[in-house]
């Protein structure tokens, strides 16, 4: 029966692909460890990525961290230059990316699964919370996807991908001033992998309740600008505690 199920689940990366109403309609019946493939699949592409990438994170917070500096006096330069030299070390570079994709992964899976969850109910859906947040990892094969493009990317051209999706049309060339641009940020959010999540939301949305397809597509609607809004507000946090922002 393990056996078994395992298969049926691998065959549900096929049919995610070309089938996703029917996959995530599958999912829903029976959601027990159905989550384990596409969760595998997501951290096995933070890891490669981080692998190929990881000099050029570890450079990269070495140049932000020096930018940084240039801006103290240099008696408070002095003194947290150590300190700077110990968090740009590989280790903490890696290790602290690793923490924050993983755990961004999970609370985007969580926000995801509960925007579609209270969206559905109020457009007079019934469904439980449980098979939403079932199919949600497989709503996220896209971005995992995404991870081993951008990991082949950075190990051919030896550099990190600083514009992403089509913030390249908003680029200033001054990477800390991009990290606090609005448009910049919402553009880089803007690609054929978020192309196809939002498709598949629309598909999980149907497979999951079987809702008329007009009603889907507002909902996937709404669940996209929400998400794009919900990303945005860590860069106007940063934005409220940076001079100029």
């Amino acid at each position: 029966m393990q056996v078994e199920s395992q298969a049926s689940s691998l065959s549900l990366l096929v049919s995610v692909i070309d089938r996703p109403t029917e996959a995530f309609a599958r999912v829903a019946e029976t959601p027990r460890w159905r989550w384990v493939w596409p969760t595998l699949l997501s951290i096995v592409s933070i890891a490669v990525y981080l692998a190929l990438a990881a000099s050029y994170l570890q450079k990269a917070a070495q140049q932000a961290a020096m930018q940084q500096l240039s801006t103290l006096p240099a008696e408070q330069a002095a003194v947290a230059q150590e300190q700077i030299t110990r968090f740009t070390s590989l280790p903490v570079v890696v290790g602290g990316a690793a923490v924050s994709a993983v755990l961004g992964l999970v609370l985007s899976w969580l926000i995801a699964a509960a925007i579609l969850y209270f969206g559905s109910l109020i457009a007079g859906e019934d469904l439980n919370f449980g098979q939403v947040f079932a199919i949600t990892p497989w709503l996220w094969l896209p971005f995992a996807l995404q991870g081993f493009v951008q990991a082949g990317w950075t190990a051919l051209r030896r550099e990190l991908l600083t514009t992403p999706g089509l913030s390249g049309l908003v680029a200033t060339g001054n990477q800390m001033e991009d990290a606090r641009s609005l448009m910049f940020n919402l553009l880089s959010h803007v690609d054929l992998f978020s192309a196809w999540h939002v498709v598949l939301v629309y598909a999980g949305l149907r497979g999951l309740t079987r809702m008329r397809a007009t009603k889907a597509m507002w909902l996937t609607v709404i669940y996209a600008v929400l998400s794009l809004a919900v990303r945005l507000i860590p860069v106007l946090i940063g934005r409220a505690f940076t001079p100029g922002g």
